[in-house]
């Protein structure tokens, strides 16, 4: 952590430089020209069958100020804001930081000019790519942050990339703008390894790359080959269990339609719960399904999921999840209702919803 720290204060002095080049009412007044406020809500109402449990609640929040210092930095600050489910504080609405990063343009070199860093706290690689495809986000976490192997932000540095140019403005107007590379997208990165928020155990960096591509951008720039790696140890104090990830993706985007199918295997888990009596790390696998059916001339779209985990030494950690439900999209959000069934070694829950995604 101290090197972390460290990095950080460099990180600060250089934005105080650069904004120390102008006058303070320049400055000001650029800064306030060239940020953008945003926000994203999931509300929802959950009846749990088992429990008999009725409830409206915040499942998260996020509020995000973005600041253009330059053309080539930039700023980004999002609280992540939810409720309290543990302890003497449970129902209080907790506030914690999600991003809080320097962006670093590489426009300025030719080679470079469709890639970036990330430096503070950060995404991680994969799930905000994965979260840009399957944006249901609203109804619950993606595969792997799940069944808690990773999850979507670290202290650290992270560099994304573009291959070959960009999507025609077609594609990223109707179909989606995210990572639009014409052959595809990647990124990589070093970590502490406990993610945002958790305190760093041991001395142990995570290290997480994607490469995605789309082998047929022409014909189909929807269809996307992906594979994610983590390699590094657990954020446990005795320093002993291993994290290693390997996911492989296949994914497909129109205007009518998502489609993903992937595929996971590694040895871990990111804050050691996939482990022995020994602290010795447990090989897992697993699978997710995802589709999204948009029906054309309405706002309504069809969506269902299925994702099974196993752990090859013992069955006690086995999860399996099916969800399927109907949405209706309207101006950037979504209302959604859906049925979620969860099993585990020794319980069931099944769950209906209502589930409010606000974005502004």
């Amino acid at each position: 952590m101290r090197n972390m720290n460290q990095l950080f204060i460099v990180i600060f002095s250089l934005i105080f430089l650069l904004l120390s080049t102008e006058s303070k009412s320049d400055t000001t007044s650029s800064i306030l020209k060239n940020t953008n406020i945003s926000g994203q809500w999931f509300l929802n109402n959950s009846y749990d069958d088992n429990k008999k449990i009725d409830r409206f609640t915040l499942k998260r929040g996020y509020f995000t100020i973005k600041s253009e210092l330059s053309d080539m930095f930039s700023v980004r600050y999002t609280q992540d804001i939810t409720l309290d489910n543990e302890g003497e504080d449970a129902g209080n609405v907790e506030m914690r930081l999600k991003y809080l990063y320097l962006k670093m343009k590489l426009n300025h070199i030719k080679l470079l000019e469709d890639t970036y860093f990330e430096i503070g706290l950060v995404h991680r690689p994969w799930l905000d790519y994965e979260e840009h495809i399957n944006r249901y986000r609203v109804q619950g976490t993606m595969f792997i942050e799940r069944y808690h192997l990773v999850n979507s932000a670290d202290f650290g540095i992270t560099y994304v990339g573009l291959l070959g140019g960009k999507l025609d403005e077609d594609y990223q107007k109707n179909v989606s703008n995210s990572y639009p590379g014409r052959y595809g997208s990647f990124a990589i990165g070093v970590y502490n390894g406990g993610g945002y928020h958790a305190i760093e155990f041991n001395n142990n960096k995570t290290v997480e790359g994607r490469l995605s591509l789309r082998p047929i951008p022409r014909w189909h720039p929807g269809l996307q080959i992906s594979y994610s790696f983590i390699y590094g140890m657990a954020n446990t104090e005795s320093n002993k269990a291993i994290f290693n990830s390997n996911l492989l993706m296949l994914s497909s985007e129109s205007r009518y339609h998502v489609a993903t199918a992937q595929a996971y295997f590694g040895k871990g888990d990111f804050h050691g719960e996939y482990s022995d009596e020994n602290g010795v790390s447990l090989e897992n696998v697993g699978y997710s399904l995802f589709g999204e059916l948009k029906i054309p001339s309405t706002s309504l779209a069809l969506f269902g999921r299925y994702d099974e985990f196993k752990s090859k030494d013992t069955d006690i950690f086995d999860q399996n999840t099916a969800i399927a439900g109907i949405a209706y999209r309207f101006l950037k959000s979504k209302v959604l209702f859906d049925f979620n069934y969860y099993k585990n070694y020794d319980r069931i829950i099944r769950t209906y919803e209502i589930a409010l995604e606000v974005i502004f």
